[in-house]
């Protein structure tokens, strides 16, 4: 998007670079309307280049806290295991163990849509820690 604004106000100088050197000359009015013109689309693309690679306030909040109820999900694993470790009754451990795996699968799906936060909103970044992949969050 960015590009494309900088190449319209381009576009526009050379247009006006170009009736200028026509048999009839435009406006003075055509030719401030033009520079005018250009002028809004290098600001406008300078805007744009300006924002890529900057986190949304909003989403950097959303993958935080996604990021703390990950925290809290392998607290409880791991607070469950530790139980399973001091308990020496096989049935009681092999049932502990099922709950730790239902919370460890909790914590990597929320790992994986927090990865896709960041790919929302630094695209770039991510895929070069990736090497390029486009499925960084999943397996």
């Amino acid at each position: 998007m960015a590009g494309g604004l900088v190449l319209a106000g381009l576009g526009v100088t050379v247009y006006l670079g170009v009736l200028s050197g026509a048999d009839q000359q435009p406006s003075q009015a055509t030719s401030a309307l033009l520079v005018v013109l250009a002028g809004i689309f290098q600001f406008a693309g300078a805007a744009k280049f300006n924002k890529i690679g900057k986190a949304d306030p909003g989403l950097a909040r959303a993958a935080v806290r996604r990021l703390i109820r990950m925290i809290r999900r392998a607290n409880e694993a791991r607070l469950i295991a530790e139980a399973a470790y001091e308990n020496s009754d096989a049935a009681e451990i092999r049932k502990a163990m099922g709950r730790v795996s239902v919370e460890l699968s909790y914590v990597e799906e929320g790992l994986t849509e927090a990865v896709d936060d960041w790919n929302e909103f630094h695209k770039d970044a991510l895929r070069k820690l990736t090497g390029g992949r486009e499925d960084a969050g999943s397996n």
